[in-house]
């Protein structure tokens, strides 16, 4: 009892910070104490750069820039499902109806079954057809297909996992999802560092590596299997769908979806444009960049989404308008300026950065000349998916959703093509701070009339 009316005190404590601390102070505070939480995945992401750079050279990382339009569509499924299932079935949950919320669970995870044993089963069937549409050059087309095929074997455990992940969460397991993802970061590194150097397996090894890192989190089915574990429990009467409750799962995870492939679709993109363009060699350049350097600035990005996330929420629901305000403002300042200090840091650092991943000077050399024209405007294109953060916040998920894929495929994408046939490769680069200019402006644009819809709302108070 005791505990309980500390907890609650403690929760109150936090509810009265979100409504009455300083924004600036408050939001400074949340996006550093998520960014010391994602250092972990950081510093992992590293180490796997470093042995791939090192053990594979630039074939391998042109293998393996294939490779990451399948893993991205794999995070993008797989969150997507996560967000739906658990949407849904915490709904039932917070209602007070057990049965229901457990039905809801049991149908969600026969749906995300039969939905990527579906997809896997035509992605095996044509596996090469899908790695010449991916981009693959004809150097590394062979060991592009064996990778991607041992990597779709573990893609129904990854996809499944990463939903059953998302219900421990709503299940109030927290420790037991955030222990899995652990293990399997470190089972993962290691079986890529055993199979890069001792066994040499080459890119097999690293499509393996790519199953494992998520696939382990498929283990946590020991919860939802027994009937001791958890209220949420898988029956095998409900492998028959229910067409309304799947369509509901499925509408919940679409937005994050989209946002989430739009990084696989400019992959992809990019590698065939490079392809035809260039050689395997910038393919591999791409790999780097995209694989490793705009993945660092992507984490920092992400942190600062997260101290946005909570004050958004909690202010929209109080009808703070005015501190609304101050955020938007304030995060929009916040990430251009700790982007942009970044950027300078990479820029500068460009070449023994990507030596590090690259493994290899003369791939360096493609990598750091690519990755100081890439990350150029980054810290205006960013914007778009730190204010994103906070439509969907405010509930208006359709700005939310326009913003999220406008970097990538309302601009970039066009981009690449029009400077690519124009300039060639380092068209395809600028392409980049090209888009970034043009989403910021967006982003701007759709700020102005948060301005003006808050304006209006704190003028309607008064």
């Amino acid at each position: 009892m005791a505990e309980e009316v500390e907890t609650r005190a403690v929760e109150e404590a936090e509810d009265r910070e979100l409504g009455t601390s300083p924004v600036p102070k408050l939001f400074i505070k949340y996006s550093s104490i998520a960014f010391m939480g994602m250092l972990a995945q950081i510093i992992m992401v590293i180490i796997e750069g470093i042995i791939m750079g090192n053990g594979l050279g630039s074939h391998g990382l042109a293998c393996v820039s294939i490779i990451m339009s399948i893993e991205l569509l794999n995070v993008a499924l797989g969150s997507a499902l996560a967000v739906g299932v658990s949407t849904v079935a915490g709904a039932r949950l917070g209602a007070g109806d057990k049965e229901g919320a457990s039905h809801a669970f049991s149908q969600g995870f026969w749906l995300t079954t039969v939905l990527i044993v579906v997809l896997v089963a035509l992605a095996e069937l044509f596996t090469p057809q899908l790695v010449g549409f991916l981009g693959a050059t004809p150097d590394i087309f062979d060991d592009s297909v064996g990778a991607i095929r041992v990597f779709l074997l573990c893609l129904p455990f990854c996809v499944i996992g990463q939903m059953l992940c998302g219900m421990l969460r709503i299940d109030e397991k927290p420790k037991a999802a955030a222990t899995i993802q652990m293990v399997s970061a470190v089972v993962a590194i290691l079986w890529l560092a055993a199979s890069t150097f001792v066994f040499k397996f080459g890119v097999t090894g690293a499509g393996i590596y790519y199953g494992l890192s998520i696939g382990i989190w498929f283990a946590v089915i020991y919860y939802f299997v027994g009937g001791k574990r958890s209220v949420f429990q898988i029956k095998a009467s409900d492998i028959k769908l229910e067409p309304k409750l799947c369509l509901q799962i499925i509408k919940v995870g679409t937005p994050l979806f989209l946002l989430q492939a739009a990084s696989s679709v400019y992959t992809t993109v990019v590698n065939n444009q490079l392809g035809v363009l260039g050689s395997s060699l910038d393919i591999a350049a791409f790999a780097v960049i995209n694989g490793y350097v705009v993945y660092i600035i992507m984490m920092v990005v992400q942190a600062i989404t997260f101290g946005v996330q909570p004050i958004a929420a909690y202010n929209a629901g109080a009808k703070a308008y005015g501190r609304l305000k101050e955020l938007v403002k304030t995060s929009l300042v916040v990430q251009v300026g700790v982007v942009a200090v970044l950027t300078v840091a990479l820029w500068f650092g460009a070449y023994p950065v990507c030596l590090l991943f690259a493994g290899d000077p003369e791939l360096a050399t493609v990598s750091a000349d690519a990755t100081r024209i890439v990350i150029l405007l980054g810290a205006l294109g960013w914007s778009s998916q730190v204010i994103s953060s906070y439509f969907e916040c405010v509930e208006k998920v359709g700005i939310a959703t326009v913003l999220g894929i406008a970097r990538y495929i309302v601009f970039t994408i066009p981009a690449v093509y029009v400077l690519g046939g124009m300039m060639g490769v380092e068209g395809v680069w600028w392409a980049q701070p090209v888009a970034d200019v043009l989403t910021f402006v967006l982003t701007l644009a759709f700020m102005a009339y948060e301005m003006k819809r808050l304006n209006a709302l704190e003028h309607g108070q008064a």
